[in-house]
This record gives C-alpha cells, sequence and structure tokens, in this order.
C-alpha cells in the first residue's frame, strides 16, 4: 500500500511534536541526549522495572534499558481524574500535550483553542502505536483474579487491561473528538500510527490528527525477551549500539513520542508554520514468526523503494536514512541488505542513522525517529548512532559515527517489526 502527496490527495504537514521518554520530558531533552550522540541506557534489574509499573518481579534479572525517569505530573490536568490513569496512558498525555501547544492548539487549561478546532471542524484525532500497552494492568488484573477471585480484582484496573487505553483516554483529557484509533505492530508501532493518520488527513476523514508511539517496559515483557536471549545485558558502559561489529542484543526502552500532524491548507489558514511535509507513506507485511524479524529483505527494500517513487524524490535527494536497526545481528543484517537491494550504488552516498541506539528499542521509538527527522528538517542537523563504535565489516554502510549540523532537505525514516511489518515514510522540507 503507498498513499501520494500532491494533488488530487490532500497534503499533509507536521506542525508541532511532544515527547518524554529517557531522557526526559519535553523535544529539548531529546535533542540535546540525541545530539550529544549519547545512550540513555542503565543497568536494572527485574525488581526495579516492577517498581515503576503494576507488576510484581518475579525471578531477578540484570537488564540494558532505557528507562524513563521522568516523573509523571498531571500539570494542568485534574489530580483525581491523572490518579486513576495508567502509565501508559499518562505518558501519552504529556507528549501529546506537548505536541498539541507547540502546534498552536492548545488554550488555556490544557483544552483546544479556536486554532485547534476549526469551522466544520470536529477537532483532531488521536492515533497511538504501542505493543505494550495494557500489559501491566492486564497482568495485575489477572493476578488478584487467580489469587484471590473475580470478586477481590478492582474494576478501576479493568479500563486500561487494553491497548487502546492510551488513546482513548488521551482524547478525553484533551478533548480530541476526531478519530481514535490504536496501532499494533511490534515495534513499527508507532510509525505505522503516523502512517494511519496520514492516509486519514489524505482521505479528508480528519483535518488534524496527532499520531505517534507509546510504551512501556512491563516485566512479563523483559521475562520473554530474556528467554529469547535477544536483548543486551549488563553493564551499559559495554552497549554497543547499531551496526556494531561486536553488538549482542538490543537495549529496550519506554517512552511517548507524538506528531501533530495536519492538511497544508490547515495550517496556512492559521497562520502555522510547518516543520516538515509528508511526501509519502508505504505499508508492507512480510510472513513469518510472530517472534521474528521481517526474514526477506526484498520485500522491506519494496517498501522502502514504494515511499521513495510516492514521493517523487531521488535517492540523492535524502539528507539521510532513519533505519530501524536496534542491535540485533538479525535485524540489523536484514535491514542493510534491503537498504542495498533498494539503493544499489546511491546507497553508499546516502548517510544511515538510527536513534535505537539512543532511546532504545520499543514500539514507541519509530514514532521518536519521525520526530528527530522532522526536527533534523527544521534545524538543520543529523543524529549520529549511539553506541557504535567499530562498524560491522562488510554492512556496507554510509554510517552516521558522529553529530552533524547541516541542513536536512529531506528524511526517509524505516521501521520494521516482529511479525512481519514494515513502513516506510518521507519527509522533506515544507514545499511552497
Amino acid at each position: 500500500m503507498i498513499a501520494r502527496a500532491g494533488r488530487p490527495s490532500e497534503r499533509v504537514v507536521i506542525t508541532g511534536g511532544g515527547a518524554i521518554g529517557p531522557f526526559g520530558a519535553g523535544i529539548d531533552s531529546l535533542l540535546e541526549g540525541v545530539m550529544a550522540g549519547r545512550t540513555a541506557l542503565s543497568a536494572v534489574t527485574t525488581d526495579e522495572i516492577a517498581a515503576t509499573t503494576a507488576t510484581p518481579a518475579r525471578p531477578r534479572s540484570l537488564t540494558c534499558a532505557a528507562l524513563l525517569r521522568s516523573p509523571l505530573e498531571p500539570g494542568p490536568f485534574n489530580p483525581n481524574a491523572w490518579r486513576r490513569l495508567d502509565r501508559c496512558s499518562k505518558m501519552a498525555v504529556i507528549a501529546a500535550r506537548e505536541a498539541m501547544d507547540a502546534s498552536g492548539w492548545l488554550a488555556g487549561g490544557g483544552r483546544l483553542s479556536g486554532a485547534g478546532r476549526l469551522s466544520g471542524d470536529s477537532g483532531p484525532g488521536l492515533v497511538l502505536g504501542t505493543m505494550t500497552a495494557g500489559t501491566d494492568p492486564l497482568v495485575a488484573y489477572l493476578d488478584t483474579i487467580l489469587a484471590d477471585g473475580p470478586e477481590a480484582a478492582s474494576p478501576m484496573i479493568f479500563p486500561f487491561t487494553v491497548p487502546n487505553a492510551p488513546a482513548s483516554q488521551g482524547s478525553i483529557l484533551l478533548g480530541l473528538k476526531g478519530p481514535n484509533l490504536t496501532v499494533c505492530q511490534m515495534e513499527a508501532s508507532g510509525l505505522g500510527a503516523i502512517a494511519t493518520a496520514v492516509m486519514l488527513l489524505k482521505a479528508g476523514a480528519a483535518e488534524a490528527v496527532l499520531a505517534g508511539g507509546v510504551d512501556e517496559y512491563p516485566v512479563e515483557i523483559d521475562r520473554a525477551w530474556s528467554r529469547l536471549r535477544i536483548t543486551a545485558r549488563g553493564d551499559p558502559a559495554s552497549f554497543r549500539g547499531p551496526f556494531d561489529a561486536h553488538r549482542r542484543g538490543f537495549a529496550p526502552g519506554e517512552g511517548a513520542y507524538l506528531l501533530a500532524l495536519e492538511t497544508l491548507e490547515r495550517a496556512r489558514s492559521r497562520g502555522a508554520r510547518p516543520w516538515a511535509e509528508v511526501l509519502a507513506v508505504a505499508t508492507r507485511h512480510v510472513g513469518g514468526a510472530a517472534h521474528r524479524w521481517p526474514g526477506d529483505p526484498g520485500e522491506a527494500a519494496a517498501c522502502l523503494k514504494q515511499a521513495l517513487l510516492g514521493s517523487g524524490l531521488a535517492p540523492a535527494d535524502l539528507g539521510y536514512i532513519a533505519s530501524s536497526a536496534n542491535g540485533s545481528r538479525a535485524l540489523d543484517e536484514t535491514e542493510a541488505r534491503s537498504l542495498r537491494m533498494a539503493f544499489g550504488r546511491d546507497l553508499l552516498r546516502i548517510p544511515v542513522t538510527t536513534v535505537k541506539g539512543s532511546v532504545g528499542e520499543s514500539g514507541a521509538a519509530s514514532a521518536c525517529a519521525a520526530l528527530v527527522a522532522a526536527l533534523s528538517i527544521r534545524d538543520g542537523f543529523m543524529p549520529a548512532i549511539a553506541g557504535l563504535h567499530e562498524p560491522a565489516p562488510g554492512i556496507g554502510l554510509n554510517l552516521v559515527m558522529s553529530p552533524r549540523r547541516e541542513p536536512v532537505p529531506a528524511v526517509l525514516v524505516n521501521a520494521l517489526g516482529t511479525g512481519g511489518s514494515c513502513v516506510s515514510l518521507v519527509l522533506s522540507r515544507p514545499i511552497a
């Protein structure tokens, strides 16, 4: 599937963004960490993971992870309403509110302003991607039922046992009355949500949509990934990032990253200055095991080609490629092969980077990559691959080893998810 920019489709632009993650709350904290080329990793035990969630710790183990350390304060929201929210919903609302504020959609009290809702407009929608939302509340709810019976289970927890809780709660607290959707495509969930929002806007189903990803790192996911032996363990100082010759697994992450998307006509009507324009999105699916990365680089390459074709750009027009690589040997090698298949000799002239060495792997990380790409077009910078010390021999990519300050005309953002999801998106400077 491909969605093309240009008439008769609506043109879609990014006018704001919000973030909360392992570098802290706010876009400024994210930019500072990414531009420093550092990781946000720490060594945590299952006890520490459990302390941030509703799930009791079980067997103790040591994980190298990028966890959220910032307090989730209610800000302008009613403390009683805030108190009942689960952790993922709080993260999503904080990032969404920042995105709305950055885009000029907010009035006092955190509700929509006149700029947020135009005449005849039902208001912005909200599309969130996630792979873990609802996991911890569900485990806590079922643990109580199995231990003490159904009568002991709290009805206050039940609404948060489903993945669409953050999108639902966010729309209620922020007064968003447009389309409300949740996308679950594993590690590609965040970029998948953005692609879905773009299609809603191009189809005329909405004039503005907040879109991105939210995830926490539950104990149950840590246990599952530990059994599969796919995560980096031990001292964060020894972590080797994506495409490194000595990489030994990815570092899990958590956070919420959202974009404020709207039609160009709507942005112009209210005098907003876009950060970037979405030229095209493309999605494909590769059949395979639910717990494995897409195994066919040809399908992933086809997705990349579709997105570039839909954008109307040539490979030489790209400032860089934001890859999905995370430090997993299987994923990094598959993506490197798909990039070589898609771009051939042109690839050596295109810088390749990834944010996952900085913020870790999650369903929300691909949305973080899109957010950083939009900011890099707006501000003129290229993020480095954190944790990359020695590129793997034969990887065949022009890897960004240190941050660069230079104009970025366009970025291709790629996301691959276990189970076979492939999503690609092309952003550029807003075209007059």
